[in-house]
């Protein structure tokens, strides 16, 4: 039988890629939509950060899925979305997570593999382009899915969630998205296929299940990632189907700048041995509850100091008594609006940008999981878990350049 090939991100933007040499039908996460002669006839999306397209699709003897639930698939609205997938399906791909309304992207693919029905359901942590039922979108993540899953696995032999959510230059998951991912399994998934996080993260076997939280940067340009030493290699984990269920290998890819193009490859044995080591380092305090808590809180902390607060206006303690008319006079004229339909709301210039960057910073459950963390740790509401041995392995596998 042969194998199906976990893959993380495809963001190449303006890059070309040269064809894909894997023997195998990849999973992917399409991070945005594909736009081959630009963007100039698109409008695009309002929303808080970069804005971003594809001009390739990936070229490969074996069709594949694109997962589209994630935060920058509908960066270029309804047309972009149209645009992806008829590009998809031209390269005889499958696509799942994304739709018309809610209930067309929450929709499950089924689909054979080998003689082996293979269901998926994909799922995006609320940001932006989120499919409602009377607008277009990329399927959300919500309670929703644990019936879907319950329903899906009568269908089906083996079956994938594909989830994009985490901290993105984090490599472990926080410990409420373990307990998220693990309850997953418990409903009956077989695999999650985390992506999102632009640096590899660990995996574990976990109930019977594969739990893969982040497998990284899958092919992205070099000169937007070469500064970090993980961004320009991913997890690719190999699974086949044997007679007990799952057997997976933990197999990596590197990006090889050529000039006119990039180049996705398997790892050679040295880089294959280098990734392993650091995927190691990954994978230990997925069974350490403790750990995962103290590298959570140096994590959240890290991230809460270098640029939350700063998002956020939380510059000093004096904020929330020198802001608080202001914040009051908002939130009376937002009461306003919303009873009344008078009154009037900033929709656009700095105002609405800065609303749009709260809105992602408190919907988002990876960064409202960082902001609380930090702040419960800080206000001594949460106890401190860190020690040095979390200060030494933040240190040196996220803030050390």
């Amino acid at each position: 039988m042969g194998t199906l090939k976990l893959v993380g991100d495809w963001a190449p933007c303006e890059r070309k890629v040269a064809p894909l040499s894997f023997d195998t039908k990849l999973i992917m996460n399409l991070e945005a939509p594909v736009l081959p002669n630009g963007p100039a006839k698109f409008e695009r999306s309002e929303k808080a950060g970069p804005s971003l397209f594809n001009l390739e699709f990936p070229s490969n003897d074996h069709a594949g899925i694109a997962i589209l639930s994630n935060n920058h698939l509908m960066d270029f609205g309804l047309r972009g979305l149209e645009e992806a997938t008829k590009i998809i399906k031209g390269a005889g791909w499958l696509y799942a997570g994304a739709g018309l309304s809610k209930s067309a992207s929450q929709a499950p693919l089924i689909m054979d593999w080998s003689g082996t029905r293979v269901g998926v359901l994909a799922r995006c942590e609320t940001q932006f382009g989120i499919a409602t039922e009377a607008r277009a979108g990329v399927a959300g993540f919500d309670a929703s899915i644990y019936d879907q899953i319950r329903l899906l696995k009568c269908e089906v032999d083996i079956l994938i969630i594909s989830v994009h959510a985490a901290a993105e230059m984090v490599p472990w998951p926080s410990p409420r998205r373990q307990e998220t991912w693990r309850s997953l399994v418990d409903a009956g998934a077989d695999v999650v296929h985390g992506h999102h996080a632009h640096v590899p993260q660990g995996w574990e076997e976990y109930n019977g299940g594969l739990i893969f939280y982040g497998l990284g940067n899958f092919c992205v340009d070099p000169d937007k990632w070469g500064w970090h030493p993980q961004g320009l290699w991913s997890l690719a984990p190999e699974l086949t189907k044997t007679t007990r269920g799952i057997a997976m290998r933990p197999k990596t890819t590197v990006i090889d700048d050529l000039g006119d193009r990039i180049r996705i490859r398997e790892a050679d044995e040295a880089e294959n041995t280098m990734h392993l080591t650091y995927l190691h380092q990954c994978n230990l305090p997925l069974g350490d509850s403790v750990l995962l808590e103290g590298l959570w809180q140096e994590a959240s902390i890290k991230m809460y100091t270098e640029y939350f607060a700063k998002w956020l206006g939380f510059k000093s303690p004096s904020f929330f008594g020198s802001n608080l008319y202001i914040i009051r006079r908002r939130l009376e004229r937002l009461k306003n609006l919303l009873l009344t339909g008078q009154g009037e709301l900033d929709s656009c210039g700095p105002q609405r940008s800065r609303y749009l960057l709260w809105y992602h910073l408190f919907a988002c459950d990876s960064h409202n999981d960082a902001i609380g963390t930090a702040l419960g740790v800080l206000s001594g509401e949460l106890e401190d878990m860190r020690t040095n041995q979390t200060a030494f392995m933040i240190d040196q596998l996220v803030f050390k350049r």
